[in-house]
């Protein structure tokens, strides 16, 4: 259906346009808000897995794997907690560490698990020498005692959801390339641990250098 306007309608119609364009454009509103700034105990936790032991040998009594809760990293002025896990591969052979770190549940909700490579590559020297890190789906109780522990039914690599562990780990090639930047992602009840995987390669050209790779344990409240 066409309406007619009036000339008179019309008139009044545009004077309106006219006079109000100047009034909302110098329209200022501001609206305060306030953001009160604390800090509580954290309730993800990244703590040593059971494959961190020594050996001893040629190189005296070196550890297969060593976790260190001590170091920091600066992020946007403030010291947060960056977790090192020192990780020995065997000349030659190919080395599967099951349980190097755990990552824990103490928050009052589900949390999605993701872990997520800093950058495309590592760093040091990564000459003949790969990785590939994991975590697992099946999940424990923190405190558990080893014969009431529920760990992953096979090895990282394995190929099935039977295994325990999820099927995408993050990879780092020989040279240092991250050909794969993130792992799956593996829903974390309250009070449960899942455990983290390291497999190293180190072929017979691996020197006595180190390589470094820097990777995220991402813990997103889980809202279903």
């Amino acid at each position: 259906m066409i309406s007619k306007l009036t000339r008179k309608t019309a008139l009044v119609i545009v004077a309106f346009l006219v006079f109000a364009t100047p009034a909302m454009a110098s329209l200022v509103v501001q609206n305060f808000m306030q953001a009160d700034i604390s800090a509580a105990d954290p309730c993800f936790f990244k703590v040593a897995g059971d494959d961190t032991i020594t050996y001893t040998g040629a190189d005296g009594d070196d550890p297969f794997v060593a976790f260190d809760a001590t170091q920091t990293v600066q992020v946007d002025g403030s010291n947060l907690i960056e977790e090192t896990i020192s990780v020995r591969g065997m000349t030659g052979d190919r080395v599967v560490y099951t349980d190097v770190v755990r990552y824990q549940n103490r928050c009052n909700v589900p949390l999605d698990i993701t872990l997520v490579a800093d950058g495309a590559n590592g760093t040091g020297d990564w000459a003949d020498r790969s990785a590939r890190i994991y975590i697992s789906t099946s999940a424990g109780a923190i405190g558990a005692a080893d014969e009431a522990e529920v760990p992953p039914a096979g090895l990282p690599g394995d190929v099935g959801a039977a295994s325990g562990w999820d099927a995408s780990p993050i990879v780092v090639n020989a040279g240092g390339a991250i050909s794969e930047t993130a792992t799956g992602t593996v829903t974390l009840n309250p009070g449960q641990e899942l455990r983290g995987a390291i497999v190293i390669s180190t072929g017979t050209g691996a020197g006595d250098g180190v390589g470094t790779v820097n990777w995220q344990a991402r813990a997103t409240n889980n809202n279903n």
